[in-house]
């Protein structure tokens, strides 16, 4: 027979219910727990900058704060550096509010992690509240554009200590001076914390550069007294030609030449343009003299090179003008021309030695500083030939038949040696040959009136079979 079947409990359904309806609360208790912490607003108790955004939605939120944004976009600050101030807005360099990303940060207070932590985080805000700042927007290159804007106002770069000529033609040390520069990261700093307060006065940061040599650098390295010095005369009426030399001589104001270093003078001079501050003046240009940038400038080289011949160092590159130059003597030029033409000289003595230029009333003088020792220096130029000029005929139509103006003197050419005699302590240590030269004649160039008639053909431009001889 079959077992009778066991009777169930009759409390058995009613603990089934009970626990059915308990899960069913639970899970409902959850479910609008969840649906209370609304996650598309802001929760309450949250502020930004003292506005209340308390179940505000994002675009809510965007909208409140907008006016806030404008009010920080226009910030003024004024900026100090020493002695000067610049005013600017914060929109005008790059600064301004960021409400996106606020409101983003914004919605994340207390909708973060579990239920339990939202909860936790919650309450807290209850009782304390919760406050945020507005974030702010930076555009770098912008600001640090406008910074390096006013960097090139403010810097000052340092100055070293160097020698320099008086009136009396010798050494006279001037020092060193401290320079100044704008510190673009720290100041950016401090310009984007002031517009987080409000704006108002900013002291940018300026560092002091001292120099790198001092007056007493200059003795230890040996850099003392006058060497050697050169002096050639110049049209001082001519102010292009006389301002572009004082700008070449200038660059070459406390240049420190190494032992065994050689110096290029175009590396240190650098461009002659109009865009560095040269103006038009004569230059030779094919064996004539024509308007050109820069013009004066182998004058500057030209005494260079004397000095450097009379300190007893040795030219390594160097070339002589087509024509002979009116302000030096034949073999004792040197031409330049930027990217072309250069003159070198090696330091050949022990010692650093330093550049030095004075330009007062029509004189140009560089000098040499160094060690001064007992040494005597001789150049000696002896002409090898002159070579006459031809005489040239220009028709010109605008003068009568058989008329003769004279436009151009002629001037003979010459070839040149050039030696250098050294002596120490009344000994001869060097006899040499320091270069050979050559200079072209200068034509003299008649203008003359058409002769007519067929019988005599006449030629535009002739050469005379006899040239003159010079003058």
């Amino acid at each position: 027979m079959p077992e009778p079947m066991k009777r169930i409990p009759r409390y058995y359904p009613l603990a089934a219910l009970v626990l059915a309806l308990l899960f069913s609360l639970s899970f409902g208790t959850a479910l609008a727990l969840k649906s209370l912490l609304a996650p598309d607003r802001i929760v309450p108790g949250v502020r930004v900058e003292g506005i209340d955004l308390s179940h505000l939605t994002a675009e809510e939120a965007e909208r409140l704060l907008a006016p806030r944004a404008e009010a920080i976009e226009g910030t003024v600050l004024f900026l100090q550096a020493r002695e000067r101030t610049y005013t600017v807005k914060a929109k005008d360099i790059g600064i301004g509010a960021d409400v996106k990303l606020t409101v983003k940060n914004a919605l994340a207070v207390g909708h973060r992690g579990n239920l339990l932590e939202m909860l936790r985080e919650r309450y807290k805000i209850k009782q304390t509240g919760y406050t945020l700042p507005l974030e702010l927007s930076l555009d770098t290159r912008k600001l640090q554009g406008y910074l390096a804007q006013l960097a090139q106002e403010i810097n000052v770069p340092p100055r070293d200590a160097y020698l320099t000529l008086n009136e009396k033609n010798e050494a006279e040390p001037v020092a060193g001076k401290a320079g100044r520069a704008l510190d673009v990261a720290e100041s950016e700093e401090r310009i984007v914390a002031a517009v987080r307060r409000g704006g108002g006065y900013v002291a940018l940061v300026v560092k002091e550069i001292p120099p790198k040599r001092t007056v007493e650098d200059l003795w230890r390295l040996g850099i003392r007294d006058v060497v050697a010095l050169y002096t050639t005369r110049f049209k001082a009426s001519d102010r292009d030609r006389t301002y572009n030399l004082k700008l070449g001589a200038e660059a070459l104001n406390g240049h420190v030449v190494a032992p065994d270093e050689v110096f290029s003078f175009n590396e240190v001079v650098g461009p002659r343009e109009a865009r560095q501050g040269y103006r038009e003046a004569p230059v030779i240009i094919k064996n004539e003299l024509v308007p050109g940038i820069g013009g004066g400038i182998c004058q500057v080289s030209s005494t260079l090179y004397n000095a450097v011949l009379l300190a007893g160092m040795d030219p390594v590159e160097r070339s002589n003008h087509s024509l002979p130059s009116a302000y030096v003597g034949l073999g004792r030029d040197a031409t330049v021309a930027y990217g072309s033409i250069d003159f070198k000289f090696k330091n050949t003595r022990p010692e650093p030695v330093m550049l030095g230029s004075r330009v007062h009333g029509n004189e140009l003088t560089i000098a040499i500083f160094g060690t001064p020792r007992e040494e005597k220096v001789e150049i000696n130029t002896t002409v090898e030939e002159e070579i006459p000029f031809p005489v040239l005929f220009k028709e010109d139509p605008t003068l009568k038949p058989g008329e003769d103006k004279l436009k151009q003197e002629g001037r003979p050419g010459y070839k040149v040696v050039v030696r250098r005699r050294i002596w120490r302590a009344g000994r001869l240590v060097r006899d040499e040959i320091l270069s050979r030269d050559t200079y072209q004649p200068q034509p003299e160039v008649h203008l003359v009136g058409a002769v007519p008639g067929p019988e005599v053909p006449f030629s535009p431009a002739r050469v005379s079979p006899q040239p003159k001889a010079s003058r």
